[in-house]
């Protein structure tokens, strides 16, 4: 049973309660440490060693809700005991703690008997998986003496296993040798057929024609496509929007992404289409579908602003998912067909089981689990991206984190 003083963290915005707590805490040989807010708490979190969380709900700006689920969703911090604390007996806010990981509950006024018994039996439970734990550590060091054991007295085994991994990547190169070579020997037959007949020529475009049919592409169908000095200036107004959510989150936001080069402006088509025929395949070719580019001038605004406002929301949800003292880096990587943007998040995870809901809102925003679910504003977001012709996806980094990735066409492709 644990014998040594406690390190118990309380969080409530009213000093009367955090002196009561303390006097209990004293009074049951423990060390109260005490935090008036959510930020105060996540910096005490972050700087020292807690074994115990007293934690009030109804707490303005950052409620107790919210730093539930930066304990509970941070690996560092999972295992942390949190007893929440609540100003009347509401079954429903006490089911949604639980729900979060919370391991017990308490209701003001306290009652001394009642706080001791809790107490001890979330520092005991504690106690006994640090101790389980540590006995897993150790057996993690047998392990790895074991295996050094084994390796050395293997080292044929482990120079067979490295012959095997060059094999695998020679035969990775070879594919994308031969997808390129590919993709080159299309180009070069269409560009062939071009230049031997138009009628050939027209012949393929009635079958490009056909196959846009077959994916059922409206002729009025509008799709977008950036350059890259606009998809700067996006993001520069999504960092700006989000900038003041970060700074009283105590979140940084990295520094522009390095973008690439100016925007392409060569048409894809003229990579493969010999110049004799140009305009009768491009007239074709605007009744299937309508290009817009959304470039870094007046006539885009619109589209940069609803994109800059869509990914202002992702790198706020970024930040609510991000530890305290943390910081939201983005990146942005021009592929051969689109721009990726990148934003990352360190600190809490998204459950498995909750990832492929993550962009869905419930019907009933009642039935959201306060502190957990992101709200509105990721389904909004991707909702704005995939009207603008990309795709946004979020996935797990392991324990450390969470990474959105935003998709946009990139200009050149398809006018």
């Amino acid at each position: 049973m644990m014998k040594t003083p406690a390190d118990i963290l309380i969080v409530d915005d009213i000093e009367t309660n955090r002196d009561t707590l303390s006097d209990l805490v004293t009074l049951l040989g423990h060390n109260p440490i005490l935090a008036e807010g959510g930020l105060v708490a996540f910096e005490k979190l972050k700087n020292q060693p807690i074994d115990l969380v007293l934690l009030d709900i109804m707490m303005p700006e950052i409620d107790g809700y919210d730093v539930l689920s930066h304990i509970k969703d941070d690996v560092s911090l999972q295992h942390l005991p949190v007893i929440m604390i609540t100003a009347f007996d509401d079954t429903d806010s006490v089911i949604h703690c639980i729900k979060m990981g919370a391991d017990d509950y308490l209701t003001k006024p306290f009652n001394r008997i009642l706080l001791k018994a809790r107490i001890g039996a979330c520092l005991e439970r504690k106690y006994l998986r640090d101790q389980e734990e540590k006995s897993c550590h150790q057996i993690e060091e047998y392990s790895l003496r074991l295996e050094e054991l084994v390796l050395e007295q293997t080292k044929e085994l482990t120079v067979a296993n490295e012959r095997l991994r060059l094999i695998d990547k020679a035969k990775g190169d070879a594919l994308k040798l031969i997808y390129y070579d590919f993709q080159n020997s299309l180009r070069s037959l269409f560009k062939t057929a071009v230049k031997d007949r138009l009628d050939d020529a027209n012949e393929l475009l009635q079958t490009v024609k056909h196959s846009l049919e077959l994916t059922k592409i409206e002729p009025s169908t509008v799709m977008f496509v950036f350059e890259l000095n606009a998809v700067h200036a996006i993001l520069q107004a999504a960092i700006e929007l989000a900038t003041d959510f970060a700074q009283s989150r105590q979140v940084s936001i990295s520094s522009m992404p390095e973008c690439g080069g100016q925007a392409l402006t060569q048409n894809a088509l003229e990579t493969v289409v010999c110049h004799e025929f140009e305009e009768e395949l491009d007239q074709d070719l605007s009744s299937i579908l309508t290009w817009q580019v959304v470039a870094d001038d007046e006539q885009s605004t619109h589209q940069k602003e609803l994109c800059a406002n869509a990914l202002a929301e992702v790198i706020k949800t970024a930040i609510k998912f991000s530890r305290h003292g943390g910081t939201v880096s983005l990146s942005c990587e021009p592929l051969q067909k689109e721009v990726s943007i990148g934003i990352h998040a360190t600190g809490r995870t998204i459950p498995e089981e909750e990832l492929s809901q993550f962009f869905e809102v419930p019907s009933n925003i009642e039935k959201m689990n306060p502190g957990r679910h992101p709200g509105r504003g990721p389904s909004t977001a991707k909702h704005i991206i995939t009207l603008l012709g990309g795709e946004m996806t979020v996935a797990n980094r392991g324990y450390a984190g969470i990474s959105f990735v935003v998709k946009l066409k990139r200009e050149g492709l398809g006018r």
